[in-house]
């Protein structure tokens, strides 16, 4: 199957090392639609909305991937590094911290809060600390 990038994946993709550039790329080939359909393995796979398009996520090591399926293969939109604070704000739906606009977002900061009161909501002491 053929892969294709976004300007701002293959930028990442550049950054790796060949050898795991070509492991990447394997796997990524080998991906089939039905891989990630009821009952895929939600530790690896993933499904995302973001305007008006399905995109996937496959972890590969320390990295997400988020794709779609398009009639020429695969394109992937981007790669985040695992517990990032972009690949958080992705998954949720929020601004990307990049362009500066995550903070203006309102599900962000309520999420914050939400955080903090769930963490004094069982006992725990943070001296003011999220």
């Amino acid at each position: 199957m053929q892969v294709n990038f976004s300007e701002r994946s293959m930028a990442e993709m550049r950054r790796l090392e060949p050898l795991e550039q070509v492991t990447i790329l394997g796997e990524l080939g080998d991906l089939r639609t039905e891989q990630f359909l009821d009952g895929a393995d939600p530790r690896r796979f993933g499904r995302v909305h973001r305007g008006g398009k399905t995109l996937y996520r496959l972890r590969i090591g320390d990295l997400r991937f988020y794709f779609e399926f398009t009639a020429e293969g695969i394109f992937c939109h981007h790669i985040l590094p695992r517990h990032s604070f972009e690949d958080f704000c992705f998954r949720c739906g929020l601004a990307s911290p990049n362009d500066g606009a995550a903070e203006l977002e309102g599900k962000f900061w309520y999420f914050l809060e939400e955080q903090g009161e769930r963490h004094r909501d069982n006992g725990a002491d943070n001296g003011g600390k999220l």
